[in-house]
């Protein structure tokens, strides 16, 4: 038996409502040896399980998740990185959607489910998957907050013996458990998640898998943060004394979500559990989005067809919930700027010999040919302004390459008259200034105005554009 015991006093971390402070330890967490517990790196998506409980919509609805699903595979495009998705089994709706996406027959994502720590539970899932489903995730709340305030149990003891039945139920219906720790970054780590976690892999001859779970997005991705907190040092010390395969669910209630994930890679965790734009509880989950987008970056790319996230988009914003249009990665906006020194910087880069100067990325990786560079408001200068005026004229014309450039006296009035209207005028009364627009200028707004401009010169001058 292990040599870990149990610690039966209590530890809990209250800070009365009040920032949680983290503290730091004089030498950084423990790097893994790379090997089979800690590699290839996998995505895991629980947009159908823990997304669903998101605050700003009431249902997920079934057929959703199926086209979720469906492009989801198209994301992963065979390459088993995006290892498995994850569904409740508890309703007809979701007896349901597991039926329909078990039938899909997909390699990847694997359709795995979450249980609640029962034996019951571990049947009914035998009796409806019919031996099409390998794995479950299940609860095994791990924190003295959980543990006594929640739960009521009166011992750490005895809620490892509860957590432990239904473990070695699945494994005896042939069903691989993987043990979601939550509210780990509150646990008692040595005290009783590690025990926990070794003796869960001695009864089950190391089957078992766990998922640590950063349940109130406490975590911090510093090497140097102190347990239990400290993400890089919980999974470090979990991974050296457990031996098991580790998986990270992070949530972002201190937007530390993504950057906890990548830590939890670094640092010994095999996946990483997201949701499609953070969807969750709260504030929400790491996002499918951003922790792929910084897998490719980190790990190379094996081949994913990222276009299908801008599907995953549109599908979202029409079924579910709006997107936001300035969500990394995916959001509307994302390439858009209203500032004169960056628009200057956005229209020149086509040409510059160092590539892009204010993007990221080139939109087009995401299938985004067609994206919004440029928006006018208070800030914008002479370069928007020219963009948007030459692709309104072009695609209302068909005309080929530009009416106005930066030097055009038209292209300047233009200029002043807009930053007219958002000085507004002087209230000698007030003291103050009053009027002035608080709205973008449309593109058409912006056309119309060098239209009349160009009318009133027409009859005094020659043309100049």
């Amino acid at each position: 038996m292990s040599i870990h015991k149990i610690n039966p006093e209590r530890k809990y971390f209250n800070y009365e409502g009040k920032l949680p402070p983290v503290r730091l330890e004089k030498e950084p967490a423990h790097l893994p040896v790379p090997g089979p517990r800690t590699g290839p790196k996998l995505i895991t998506d629980t947009t159908m399980r823990d997304g669903a409980q998101d605050p700003c919509f009431a249902i997920l609805p079934n057929e959703t998740k199926l086209k979720y699903f469906d492009l989801l595979h198209e994301l992963d495009n065979g390459t088993g990185n995006i290892d498995s998705v994850e569904v409740f089994i508890y309703q007809k709706r979701d007896l349901w959607t597991l039926e329909k996406l078990l039938s899909r027959g997909y390699a990847f994502p694997r359709v795995t489910t979450w249980t609640r720590a029962t034996a019951k539970d571990i049947k009914d899932l035998v009796q409806v998957a019919g031996g099409k489903v390998a794995e479950t995730g299940m609860l095994a709340s791990c924190s003295d907050h959980h543990i006594f305030d929640r739960l009521g149990f009166r011992s750490k003891e005895e809620a490892a013996e509860k957590y432990l039945a239904p473990i070695l139920t699945a494994c005896e219906c042939g069903i691989t458990p993987r043990v979601h720790l939550e509210d780990a970054t509150r646990s008692d780590v040595e005290g009783w998640v590690v025990p926990f976690m070794c003796r869960v892999m001695e009864e089950t001859k190391h089957r078992a898998r766990f998922r640590v779970c950063d349940t109130l997005g406490l975590g911090s991705p510093d090497p140097y943060t102190s347990l239990p907190f400290g993400i890089p040092r919980l999974v470090s010390t979990l991974l050296q004394a457990s031996g098991a395969e580790l998986e990270f669910h992070g949530h972002n209630d201190f937007g530390y979500a993504t950057a906890n994930s990548m830590a939890a890679f670094r640092y010994g965790c095999k996946r990483v559990n997201v949701t499609f734009a953070g969807l969750g509880e709260r504030t929400g989950n790491a996002p499918l989005e951003q922790v792929l987008a910084n897998y490719v970056r980190e790990y190379g790319d094996p081949g994913l067809n990222l276009e299908a996230l801008t599907e995953m988009t549109a599908l979202m914003q029409k079924e579910v919930v709006p997107v936001s249009e300035k969500q990394p990665i995916v959001g509307s906006s994302i390439f858009t700027t209203q500032a004169g020194l960056h628009q200057t910087g956005v229209q020149r880069q086509a040409q510059a010999p160092g590539g892009l100067i204010y993007l990221p990325f080139d939109s087009g990786i995401m299938g985004r040919e067609e994206v919004e560079l440029n928006r006018i408001g208070a800030l914008s200068g002479m370069d928007g302004i020219v963009s948007i005026l030459n692709d309104h004229h072009g695609a209302a014309s068909g005309a080929q390459g530009p009416k106005y450039t930066t030097t055009s006296r038209v292209a300047k009035l233009v200029y002043d008259q807009v930053h007219a209207a958002y000085d507004g005028r002087y209230d000698e009364v007030e003291g103050r200034y009053v009027g002035y627009r608080t709205t973008f200028f449309r593109a058409e707004e912006l056309a119309e105005m060098a239209r009349r401009i160009e009318d009133e010169r027409r009859g005094s001058q020659p043309d100049e554009k």
